[in-house]
């Protein structure tokens, strides 16, 4: 039996099947389809009917803003979570700032994006990464004091600017990227540290209004996320140096020595190895007291230093041994810095009350390839010098020789 339909049941049956599409693809539902919809539907249905399927289509259209809202807040979150997986794993600074602009781009207009630093005592702000439409502006440096970036600092405070009308008009804003296009919306998050602020993080978009109040919030989340990792990243470059150097003196450590000498010989340079000891460590130490020693110790670091030119390195390897790695000397070079070390050391005894006591050292030499082909054959042959040295009665040179 054919179903008897008329226009108002037909067009009703088009607007269920409507909805029916539009909430099984709710978070596609474009809101100017749903207005288009409701205005048509006045003029087609009863004014009951048409409040009805009224009521519908604003349940759809808050139905569309709270999917919505939930697939921005769990892109929030595994933004959030990336960034912590990425920071836990890497300290490179360039990586987690690159990591940052990535992640934010993913969620919020990132038209132009910067980060920039002010560290304590500086007059100028470094930035390593500033972003303007997919190009890269920086490293680059603006004084101390210019722009939003200097308020930000100063007051701790976020600033949004949801249009280029609310920029402050006492306030010379810093530009730089595309000049025939400028960014109309900007935020500008400071990077807290604890209590401190370290820096500022900012987003831009060319486009008016184009961030929200959530859209601030995360930010002022990535900002603490990349001030504590680059702060991390920082330390952990701080204590791998310090894991290099000789506390006492200064001096690189035998750690240094072994990389710097296997990164030489896995180039192929030639280089000279001075290897010396001090003659008299355990006397001073015995008669005067460690500190004294200490001083002696000192003193020969500042030898080493004072001799040393660009390209050498100088170590301390361990006691009382020290290294001096220098690249493409030739054998008579190794000698003279050498005789310059011991010099230098005979002009700078130490002084005790009314003693002077004099600082001598014992010296080998021995050179790559011609002494030995490894890194453990060459300082096997400094050594042997060094103990030809000790037997000839101290505090004079000996170049390694075969036999």
């Amino acid at each position: 039996m054919r179903e008897d339909l008329t226009e108002k049941d037909v067009y009703t049956r088009q607007l269920l099947e409507k909805y029916c599409q539009w909430i099984s693809r709710i978070e596609q539902v474009d809101q100017i389809e749903v207005e288009s919809t409701a205005n048509e539907m006045k003029t087609k249905l009863p004014e009951a009917d048409s409040a009805l399927h009224g009521r519908v289509l604003q349940e759809i259209g808050n139905l569309h803003e709270k999917v919505t809202e939930m697939q921005r807040m769990s892109e929030h979150m595994k933004i959030l979570h990336d960034l912590s997986h990425t920071f836990a794993m890497t300290f490179d600074v360039n990586q987690i700032l690159w990591k940052a602009f990535e992640l934010v781009s993913r969620v919020m207009r990132a038209d132009a994006f910067f980060i920039a630093f002010l560290n304590e005592g500086d007059s100028e702000f470094q930035i390593p990464i500033s972003v303007e439409s997919g190009v890269n502006y920086g490293p680059y440096t603006i004084p101390y004091g210019q722009g939003l970036v200097t308020k930000v600092i100063e007051s701790g405070e976020t600033i949004h600017l949801r249009t280029m009308s609310d920029e402050p008009s006492e306030i010379e804003i810093v530009r730089w990227g595309r000049e025939e296009i400028d960014t109309n919306t900007c935020l500008f998050v400071p990077l807290m540290l604890g209590k401190q602020v370290i820096g500022v993080i900012s987003v831009q978009s060319y486009k008016e209004f184009a961030y929200k109040q959530d859209d601030e919030e995360l930010l002022k989340i990535i900002g603490f996320q990349v001030a504590s990792a680059v702060e991390n990243a920082r330390l952990y470059e701080r204590l791998y140096q310090m894991s290099f150097q000789d506390e006492l003196t200064g001096l690189a450590n035998y750690r240094a020595f072994h990389r710097d000498l296997e990164q030489l010989l896995t180039e192929g340079r030639p280089v000279a190895l001075i290897m010396l000891d001090s003659d008299s460590l355990k006397a001073v130490n015995d008669r005067y007291g460690h500190h004294l020693g200490d001083e002696l110790i000192r003193r020969v670091a500042d030898a080493m230093r004072a001799v040393a030119e660009d390209g050498d390195t100088t170590y301390r390897y361990a006691g009382d041994e020290f290294m001096l790695l220098s690249p493409d000397a030739t054998l008579e070079e190794a000698e003279e810095k050498a005789c310059a070390i011991r010099h230098y050391l005979e002009q700078s005894p130490l002084i005790q009350e009314d003693a002077c006591i004099p600082i001598t050292v014992s010296v080998g030499i021995a050179c790559y390839p011609s002494d030995a082909n490894t890194g453990d054959g060459l300082k096997r042959a400094a050594d042997e010098a060094l103990y030809r040295s000790k037997r000839k009665g101290k505090n004079c040179t000996t170049v390694y020789a075969v036999g």
